[in-house]
């Protein structure tokens, strides 16, 4: 029973890392794309989650974002949300080609 825990907790804790990983802060100056980054990069950002990250992700392969507030179409977030990542985000790019 407790090599069934063990393995159990390992295969939790791997599952986990990707996303642990993803949280490493921006660097001074760094800026995410809405319209470029993968859900991954996405994550890094302050109250971005996996489910929340895949949302922006499917917002803007129906419409890509013009300008940061058109993210707020996105459930979850709002001004207050906008307000704390505006300085964190940006929308130079074209979005990303999906990923087959």
């Amino acid at each position: 029973m407790t090599r069934l825990r063990t393995a159990v907790a390992a295969l939790l804790l791997a599952a986990a890392l990707p996303a642990l990983a993803a949280k490493t802060p921006l660097r001074p100056n760094e800026r995410i794309d809405l319209n470029r980054a993968s859900a991954v990069e996405l994550m890094r950002l302050p109250g971005v989650g996996e489910k929340r990250a895949q949302a922006i992700v499917a917002q803007r392969a129906k419409r890509p974002f013009r300008k940061p507030e058109d993210v707020l179409a996105v459930k979850g977030l709002g001004p207050s949300w906008l307000a704390r990542v505006k300085g964190l985000v940006t929308v130079d790019g074209a979005p990303a080609p999906a990923k087959p």
